[in-house]
């Protein structure tokens, strides 16, 4: 078994491994195997052609020493023979998983619902557990578990007291609306709203579905290469002012974006124009060209700060930049501040009053041919609701109405029509039909709409148009998903917030958990069912991995700071995506130390177990996987290749 120090871990968000180049050539982070004996990179190593690899990891190039005895070349594995490999592992990242619990009908089952008969109140109770409610307890897991009940107590619309309602029922849709209400208005300990933990919905199926009128959309996603930051996302946005964009995934060097369009419209083409560069990639997309060694400038001067002035800068720095590589960062009181990666390392003020400023350095640039434009991809198809809201105004002194005056003040937000006129009172009624605030796209479950209410007129408040929105013939149940609550961690707060990755556990009962009264066995249940169970995060990159490669960076003195400033300077950095998941490769092979004692002659030909353990983004360790499973496919071996 390997000792600790040689307990080694590594974790890239790049998941290619070099073809050609050395160790040398490695992007930041990224991961290579070569040849031991010249150091050339290979791609699928065959023992005995290739006798013994060294995998390295490529780290920032600083132009001084990162500390005492620290220098800022590329870490590396000592030469691992294909003789000497003793295991081969792979583990695939997972995803948590929620529990979901259904009260009533369980979306199969038609003979189970919610049954309350009229005049009587409905009790139950909802306990939560695990890590994240000992966190909202502030107690320590370890002395006792930790769990949470909440007692609710439903109460039902007045009966007449002059009609016959024995032994009716009420409407299963009222009881189920009215658990929601109370589960969602509930705040628990510190005022945290109980929804934040749990998220109730309704679950029907009837004879006559009804329901709020609904409009059709359809949920476009857009991948392209950018550097995958906050601006990159607002490069994107620029482009679809009024529409909400947002990043959905990150796969190497291309970000995966997307946005909802309603009434069959189509976003148009994304510009390519606004992500001129991709710097630190091996790899360039089509339509770029990969450009080694450029150095990263500030320039800032005194202009207009229009196109024109991006384009004579372009024209300025062309002798000595990459000339398409400019791009204006920020615009204020009369001052362009742009971007330029030049070949050069020192780039000289191309006019007067220009201020130079070195940035930093690159190993490689993707600089763009020519801009292009790509199209979306259609995906899902959802909903949003419609709902109603009318206002009545009294006209004003010639008998005039306000149609065109709420048009205009309620544009973007609905659309405003006119209802009907009393000539005796002079007064219009005014309807709005406005959009819900989300968007639907689950098949599987009954859709939940919000709505905003418009804000008022000159001080008329709008008006909710009452519809009916229950089917005929129904059979209900409320569905409680637990939230997956996982504390954010950064690296400027690393050490001061502890990962977790026990899940939210949900129990539903209409007797108390914590109560000993014989007296509840007599009170009727109400179906209650487990459709989905919890899942642990595997993988996840603010847990235990980031651990690890805390301590594998300390045997290569790169020891963790708790200063960000001094990290920054230092290049200390984990190199990891905190919110991220990583498939898990594991190494386990002897390494000959070198003689020990030698005049005694004890400690020689000593061979230590080493084991490495490498982490690449979730389903992007295919590269690697080949390599490593062709260095340890040859005859007589004892390791199997992997597949995850």
């Amino acid at each position: 078994m390997a000792t600790q120090p040689y307990r080694t871990a590594f974790i890239t968000n790049l998941g290619d491994i070099p073809s050609t180049g050395s160790t040398y050539d490695l992007g930041d982070f990224q991961i290579g195997i070569f040849d031991a004996k010249n150091y050339n990179a290979v791609t699928n190593p065959s023992y005995p052609t290739t006798n013994a690899i060294i995998i390295a990891q490529g780290r920032d190039k600083r132009s001084f020493p990162m500390g005492i005895g620290l220098t800022n070349e590329t870490l590396k594995l000592p030469a691992i023979k294909a003789s000497n490999i003793r295991g081969w592992f792979g583990s695939k990242s997972q995803k948590p998983q929620n529990m979901i619990v259904r009260m009533g009908y369980d979306g199969v089952d038609s003979t189970k619902t919610l049954s309350l008969q009229e005049g009587k109140l409905m009790n139950f109770y909802l306990t939560l557990s695990g890590a994240p409610i000992g966190n909202l307890l502030g107690a320590s897991s370890t002395t006792h578990y930790n769990s949470l009940t909440e007692a609710f107590t439903i109460l039902t619309p007045c009966l007449d007291s002059c009609s016959d309602n024995c032994g009716a029922n009420y409407d299963c849709n009222l009881i189920a609306d009215a658990i929601i209400d109370e589960v969602n208005k509930r705040k628990i300990i510190g005022g945290e709203y109980l929804s934040k933990y749990v998220r109730a919905s309704k679950i029907t199926s009837c004879d006559t579905p009804s329901g709020l009128p609904t409009v059709d959309c359809t949920e476009w996603t857009l991948t392209v290469a950018d550097l995958g930051n906050q601006d990159a996302l607002g490069r994107v946005q620029a482009q679809y002012t009024g529409t909400d964009v947002s990043r959905v995934s990150r796969n190497g060097i291309y970000s995966t974006y997307k946005l909802t369009y309603c009434n069959n419209s189509t976003p148009t083409a994304f510009n390519t124009s606004v992500t001129p560069t991709i710097p630190n990639c091996t790899t360039c997309p089509s339509g770029y060209t990969l450009v080694n060694g450029l150095y990263a400038y500030t320039v800032t001067r005194t202009d207009t700060g229009n196109a024109a002035a991006l384009t004579t800068f372009k024209s300025n720095y062309a002798s000595t930049t990459e000339e398409n590589t400019a791009i204006r960062l920020s615009y204020a009181l009369g001052t362009s501040t742009y971007e330029v990666y030049s070949t050069s390392a020192t780039l000289t003020a191309a006019t007067a009053g220009d201020v130079v400023t070195l940035i930093g350095d690159v190993q490689a640039v993707c600089t763009q041919d020519t801009p292009t434009t790509i199209a979306w991809t259609e995906g899902v198809t959802c909903t949003k609701a419609l709902k109603s809201y009318s206002i009545s105004l009294k006209n004003d002194v010639c008998g005039n109405g306000f149609l065109t005056a709420l048009q205009e003040a309620y544009e973007g937000i609905g659309t405003v029509t006119q209802g009907d006129t009393n000539a005796s009172t002079c007064t219009t009624q005014y309807f709005i039909e406005i959009e819900s605030d989300n968007t639907y796209c689950e098949p599987c479950t009954d859709a939940t709409y919000t709505f905003t209410l418009p804000q008022p007129y000159n001080g008329s408040i709008w008006t909710e148009v009452a519809v009916d929105t229950t089917g005929v013939g129904c059979v209900c149940g409320v569905q409680f998903e637990s939230a997956y609550v996982q504390r954010e961690r950064k690296e400027c707060f690393f050490d001061a917030v502890s990962y977790e990755v026990e899940p939210l556990f949900i129990n539903v009962s209409s007797k108390n958990p914590e109560d000993i009264d014989y007296s509840e066995l007599c009170i009727p249940d109400f179906p209650v069912t487990i459709v989905q169970g919890v899942k642990y995060a595997k993988g996840y990159g603010s847990s235990v991995l980031s651990e690890r490669v805390k301590l594998s960076n300390s045997y290569f003195n790169r020891h963790w700071s708790t200063d960000p400033a001094e990290r920054d300077a230092m290049g200390y950095e984990l190199g990891i995506d905190l919110q991220g998941y990583y498939d898990e490769y594991s190494l386990t092979y002897l390494v000959e130390m070198p003689d020990a004692t030698m005049a005694s002659g004890f400690g020689q030909s000593q061979y230590q177990e080493f084991c490495s353990t490498f982490y690449f983004p979730a389903g992007q360790g295919a590269e690697f996987v080949q390599a490593i499973n062709s260095f340890v496919s040859f005859p007589g071996s004892t390791v199997a290749p992997i597949s995850i």
